[in-house]
């Protein structure tokens, strides 16, 4: 189909809380429950193992989600109803999470935080599964996609933005304050969606289309290419999310300012992300999707590493070599915010070709049983390398092991997504 303008800027802009309310879960929740050890709301070690078991629980959600929207008929098509309905309680329960019952450590805190977690993931899945799943559906060809790809990453970027500045309002306003002006970006972010854009009619289903959920997810499987990509970027999101927790830390611990500072780390990482937008765009129509994406790995793994040369330089402040080292990991993240969604656009086409099927939102679905078990099993990896319960504040030992771990988990994914066999686009 043929979208307009007006119909591009709306579906892209559902980047900006896509990723801006993963980005502050990511960073700050772990701040909000356990700024440290002594101070914590909630055990150290069970936080972690609840907020793995809530991946684990989205995980599992999405492809019973997926599956549900690729056969879902209604007016309103197989994607829009799931936005209609999860979009408000999403934004209410994003809003909860960061206003727990009681202060100091608790048990309805524990309580609070076991239910929330599980709820937020499985909504964020019911909104952002069937609209992921639209992309395919609504563009064609690998220079359309791209490019539409790439408005979505303008608007995935402002919600970075965004997020740059979240420990300023934070510090300035409190914790409710920010879920709440994050609740009413969710709304504002995906609503367009809703309203302008109009699903293609499809046929009523077939008697031989009643199939299984177990059967979807196995014809998924088969897709060879899928599962280099969906390795690679799961060993992509370990990584990823292990530099992006580690930053109010890093800040606060080792650079002994407050959350405001958190600003001054992300503002050089912000500016290259935007910058190299482009240019990873200009690299994946010249050169193909596979070679951009190599190098957004390869460049990931060689600048995660370079937190660690912080205090050992004989330049600047530890801030100023923070701030640098941030700017470079800003690099080949920006092929990361658009390239993953193109590449899985072109292999949902070859499973058409295997199938003779459009099962846009199964791949998407089944491609986070792997991609955020990986982002849980971070959470909990960053809790036992940082954040011990004997320790009276994050170890600053561990600050400076997790970019190696990182720097290890791209080149992992790189191993794995040398592999993948759809190079001609």
């Amino acid at each position: 189909m043929q979208l307009t303008t007006k119909q591009k800027l709306a579906y892209a802009a559902g980047g900006l809380a896509m990723n801006l309310t993963n980005l502050v879960i990511s960073q700050w929740i772990f701040k909000r429950y356990v700024p440290s050890p002594a101070e914590a709301l909630v055990p150290v070690a069970l936080f972690s193992t609840i907020f793995l078991a809530g991946r684990i629980t989205d995980a599992f959600t999405d492809p019973l989600v997926a599956f549900w929207s690729d056969r879902l008929r209604s007016k309103r098509g197989r994607r829009i109803p799931f936005l209609i309905w999860g979009l408000g309680p999403m934004a209410l329960v994003f809003f909860l999470l960061w206003v727990p019952p009681m202060d100091g450590m608790h048990w309805l805190n524990t309580l609070w935080v076991l239910l929330l977690v599980q709820a937020w993931f499985v909504l964020y899945t019911v909104v952002v599964t069937p609209y992921l799943a639209l992309l395919p559906e609504i563009s064609s060809g690998a220079v359309e996609r791209v490019n539409l790809t790439t408005l979505q990453a303008v608007f995935v970027m402002v919600g970075t933005v965004v997020f740059a500045v979240i420990g300023v309002v934070i510090e300035g306003a409190g914790w409710a304050a920010m879920g709440a002006v994050v609740a009413v970006l969710c709304l504002v972010s995906f609503g367009p969606t809703i309203f302008a854009i109009k699903e293609r009619p499809l046929p009523a289903a077939r008697d031989d289309d009643r199939v299984s959920l177990v059967t979807w997810v196995r014809l998924t499987f088969r897709n060879r290419p899928f599962l280099f990509l969906v390795v690679s970027t799961s060993f992509y999101w370990f990584g990823l999310n292990l530099l992006i927790m580690i930053v109010p830390y890093w800040a606060q611990d080792l650079l002994g300012l407050d959350e405001s500072a958190v600003a001054l780390l992300m503002g050089p990482f912000l500016v290259t992300n935007l910058v190299f937008f482009f240019v990873f765009n200009r690299l994946a129509k010249r050169r193909g999707a596979w070679l951009a994406f190599v190098v957004t790995i390869i460049g990931s793994a060689l600048a995660a590493p370079t937190l660690c040369a912080v205090g050992h330089l004989p330049w600047g402040s530890l801030l100023v070599q923070s701030a640098v080292a941030m700017g470079l990991i800003g690099i080949p993240t920006a092929g990361f915010m658009m390239l993953p969604f193109a590449l899985l656009a072109e292999v949902v086409d070859h499973d058409e070709e295997l199938t003779g099927q459009r099962r846009e939102a199964i791949y998407f679905g089944v491609q986070a049983i792997l991609q955020k078990t990986m982002i849980g099993a971070s959470i909990l990896a960053f809790g036992l390398i940082v954040l011990r319960d004997d320790c009276g504040g994050p170890s600053l030992g561990g600050l400076r092991l997790i970019p190696l771990v990182a720097a290890g988990s791209f080149v992992l994914g790189l191993l794995t997504f040398w592999r993948y066999p759809l190079r001609g686009s």
